[in-house]
């Protein structure tokens, strides 16, 4: 298994391009097309304004959004020359509603996007992942600021619970578990009586084996930090490279009002980290 078709989503170069850097040296490097997706959205909002009022506001920031797109077009192009010839650039400006059908149809051919962590200072880049990984039901890369592409031969971490969420996201992510010198297994606090209980993570690892990817187990005990910061605190000490886990075991909008493992883990890791669902 490899990756055939990567892509990645630029809305505005004055917030972030790692996630357009990590998606073209991963394209180099895996011999994948580059899917450029340009996005500028329109945010205006309707039923605030006087009669006669609303027509103007979304023509004037539809109108802006499309200079903005019209310089992205043109930064690309410049930051494109020489990179490699296998890529292509869509663009569009959109309003903000149809966001997520817009990018299901586009990216839903895509082996895996590509983009900047989110809950950074790239205000659109929560929405472009949730659009992902639940309308084009895509995995995701998020390069935190200041981040690479995983290099081969490193280390990465695999957040196991048994879930089906968790077993997408090491699917999606073997071409990159398949360069890594060790992926560790990290299951915290499994249950005494669940279908693993006399050999946790023992069907993952062998599962990684078969596809060329040496493993080792990790069981840890839960203590009182977030899951999320378990996992964080793992990474470090063993020097992982990338998190490679399962998005929302729980509905989003549980997460967003009360937090969960995802948007924390989003909000605080420092390494790349790659999800699914």
């Amino acid at each position: 298994m490899t990756y055939k078709i990567i892509a990645t989503i630029l809305t505005d170069t004055d917030e972030s391009t790692e996630g357009l850097d990590a998606a073209i040296t991963l394209a180099n490097r895996l011999g994948a097309h580059l899917d450029i997706h340009i996005v500028t959205i329109s945010h205006t909002e309707t039923h605030n304004y006087y009669i006669g009022a609303e027509a103007l506001m979304i023509a004037e920031q539809t109108s802006d959004a499309i200079d903005q797109r019209l310089k992205l077009e043109a930064w690309l192009n410049d930051r494109m020359y020489g990179e490699f010839k296998n890529w292509t650039c869509e663009s569009a400006t959109v309003q903000g509603p149809v966001l997520s059908g817009y990018l299901a149809r586009k990216l839903r051919f895509s082996d895996l996007v590509v983009l900047p962590r989110p809950y950074q200072d790239n205000p659109e880049a929560a929405a472009l992942v949730e659009a992902c990984l639940f309308a084009a039901e895509r995995p995701v890369l998020m390069i935190p600021k200041g981040c690479k592409a995983p290099e081969p031969n490193g280390h990465v971490l695999v957040g196991w619970n048994d879930c089906a969420e968790a077993l997408a996201a090491a699917r999606a992510a073997l071409p990159l578990l398949q360069e890594a010198s060790v992926a560790d297994i990290c299951i915290i606090d499994p249950p005494k009586h669940g279908a693993e209980r006399s050999d946790p993570g023992g069907a993952m690892a062998q599962y990684l084996l078969r596809h060329g990817t040496r493993s080792e187990v990790v069981v840890l005990p839960r203590s009182d930090l977030p899951i999320c910061e378990t996992l964080i605190k793992q990474a470090k000490s063993v020097g992982a490279e990338m998190i490679v886990t399962g998005a929302y075991g729980h509905s989003r909008l549980r997460e967003a009002v009360f937090g969960g493992a995802t948007r924390n883990l989003l909000e605080r890791a420092s390494i790349p980290i790659l999800m699914s669902r």
